[in-house]
């Protein structure tokens, strides 16, 4: 009788973004991302280059787009909500919030309750806000009272008008404390501050970290995750892959070599058992989302 071929687990990603920088995004932020880069990039996420390059990787991908007025991005929910719709079986849309403008959380009720987003997208740095700020209680306690888990952006960027003061991630630790069933995902593991992300998601059992755009920094990616292994936290990490900016194949290949950068040197290893369980984890249970 024939071998049946064994069935690859599937893989979720937990970070892609869609929008049409002519539409959604200032061109003072698309120099900006050039510079960061050294070179031009076009931003723009067309559906069927998405559906090829990231969505054929994973079972299911998160995709939100982004609301920032200080820095430029302003993408609509209704944008999300038509993107995720051409591929509903592939695709979980979140809705985006930036609690600066009024009528944040109406705006966000919208797109949750009529638009049938799933979560929610936050950009304290972007926007200009502390995530601890009077002014994002009323999402936090929607957000915990209906069960909608929301990523924020952490870490590092390349906006000047940024300030890297409200990316830190001991700042979500006094959020968590006040809101104990509200799922949060900090992004990038809160790069460059990865170990102070990591004393953070351990400390909430609903806090996680996602390790988006992260492989191309190889030597810190390696760090990052050797101290998850040591602070035993690597069960709160999740894939992503920050799509545009990063793919899904060379995302994927990126976890797998993490250990390439040390080579034969004898320093520690980043276990088969950590890249399996990040590569693996069934982050729409975990978020609520499934």
């Amino acid at each position: 009788m024939p071998t049946e071929k064994p069935t690859e687990k599937p893989i979720y990603n937990v970070h892609a973004h869609a929008w049409d920088q002519t539409l959604h995004i200032d061109p003072a932020t698309r120099a900006e991302a050039d510079r960061s880069r050294g070179r031009p990039m076009d931003l723009t996420v067309d559906f069927e280059q998405f559906m090829e390059e990231e969505a054929a990787h994973f079972a299911k991908t998160v995709v939100f787009g982004a609301k920032a007025r200080r820095t430029g991005y302003w993408v609509p929910d209704e944008y999300i909500a038509e993107f995720v719709g051409r591929a509903p079986d592939k695709l979980i849309g979140f809705a985006a919030c930036d609690p600066t403008q009024e009528g944040a959380l109406a705006e966000l009720r919208h797109g949750i309750e009529q638009l049938g987003l799933r979560g929610v997208k936050m950009m304290p740095m972007y926007a200009g806000f502390d995530p601890r700020d009077e002014r994002c209680q009323p999402i936090y306690a929607y957000c915990q009272d209906q069960g909608l888990p929301i990523l924020f952006h952490s870490g590092t960027t390349f906006n000047q008008n940024a300030p890297l003061g409200f990316t830190r991630p001991w700042l979500w630790d006094e959020v968590g404390m006040r809101y104990p069933e509200l799922r949060m995902v900090l992004a990038h593991v809160g790069h460059p501050f990865g170990e102070e992300c990591l004393v953070v998601i351990r400390k909430h059992p609903h806090v996680y970290a996602d390790i988006s755009a992260l492989f191309y920094r190889p030597w810190q990616f390696y760090n990052m995750l050797i101290a998850a292994q040591e602070y035993n936290v690597t069960s709160k990490l999740l894939f992503g892959t920050d799509y545009p900016f990063a793919k899904g194949q060379e995302s994927i290949n990126g976890l797998r070599n993490a250990n390439h950068i040390i080579g034969n040197s004898g320093l520690p290893r980043v276990t088969e058992a950590t890249i399996d369980g990040i590569l693996y984890r069934d982050i729409p249970a975990l978020l609520g989302i499934a």
